[in-house]
């Protein structure tokens, strides 16, 4: 058994990790009485959504809740602002919003995003096509399918930029035990289409040397070589990259330095992913370009 005191530390983490829990699914029954009275649905993505595949979902740390809203972006944003709750950092696919003093909330307008704007067509296409809102429901939550195509777009933008931990890929474990096995072929078709044929097979590697998936819940076979490279990333990075130099700025740092920089980030995964990396620094011109129009900059 390990130290009494490490013990403690533990079971402390652990009720604090129920509370937040807990918490946050006070929070999802507040917002659903919220769209209700705004005339929006809705479901909840990510932490809060995935949490309930886990066998115990109240020990699935969350972090902010992530509630993707059908309808027009400028639509949402004003549907909000009237009730009087702020909507600040806008981007192509989110912002934030001033719901809840102890939790954060991000309303999404499209669940991700994919540097390329070929993928990012099809990406949103997807979505679309297997979205889980309801007009009957207003907060639903995304099946296994969906979730085995949207989780892997989101670590792979998440693991080009920065970086991504453990605890997302403990999220797709569960995801793909829960995934029927007539959808796995599909889902492989739609992640070979969006260019994220050699991440998924390097995931795989990673669910499997970590938490001993059987090769019946896989969607390909793995990739040895990407998915020990990502592996190490995740344990020499943290999540979201807090470990990774690369990802610190530095005080006064100018708008180009960190334009710089995070291309530098992105563009360190040249060789594996050229399909999306290259598209980079483009999708990040635009996005501040369309941001200092709209005026949200």
């Amino acid at each position: 058994m390990p130290p009494a005191e490490v013990l403690k530390e533990w079971d402390e983490n652990t009720a604090k990790i129920a509370r937040i829990y807990h918490a946050h699914e006070a929070h999802v029954s507040e917002l659903e009485v919220l769209l209700e009275r705004l005339g929006l649905h809705g479901c909840i993505l990510k932490g809060t959504g995935l949490s309930h595949l886990h066998p115990v979902p109240e020990r699935r740390m969350c972090g902010d809740i992530d509630l993707w809203v059908a309808g027009k972006r400028d639509d949402i944003i004003k549907a909000f602002e009237d009730a009087g709750i702020p909507i600040y950092d806008i981007i192509y696919q989110e912002s934030k919003a001033g719901i809840f003093l102890d939790t954060e909330v991000e309303i999404h307008f499209h669940p991700s995003k994919m540097y390329n704007p070929f993928s990012n067509a099809r990406l949103q296409r997807f979505f679309e096509k297997n979205s889980p809102i309801r007009e009957d429901t207003t907060i639903t939550y995304p099946d296994a399918k969906f979730n085995a195509v949207f989780c892997m777009a989101h670590m792979f933008r998440h693991y080009l930029e920065g970086g991504i931990g453990m605890r997302q890929m403990l999220d797709y474990y569960y995801v793909l035990r829960a995934l029927d096995p007539a959808d796995r072929e599909p889902v492989m078709k739609t992640l070979k289409q969006l260019g994220m044929k050699r991440f998924t097979a390097s995931v795989m590697t990673c669910v499997q040397y970590n938490f001993g998936l059987e090769d019946e819940y896989l969607l390909c076979p793995p990739d040895k070589k990407l998915g020990g490279k990502l592996v190490n990333d995740i344990f020499n990075m943290g999540n979201f990259g807090v470990m990774d130099k690369r990802n610190y700025s530095y005080d006064g740092e100018t708008k180009w330095a960190t334009f710089l920089r995070k291309n530098r980030r992105v563009f360190s995964n040249l060789r594996y992913y050229p399909r999306e990396v290259i598209w980079s620094p483009f999708a990040r011109v635009s996005q501040y370009v369309w941001r200092k129009v709209k005026g949200y900059l």
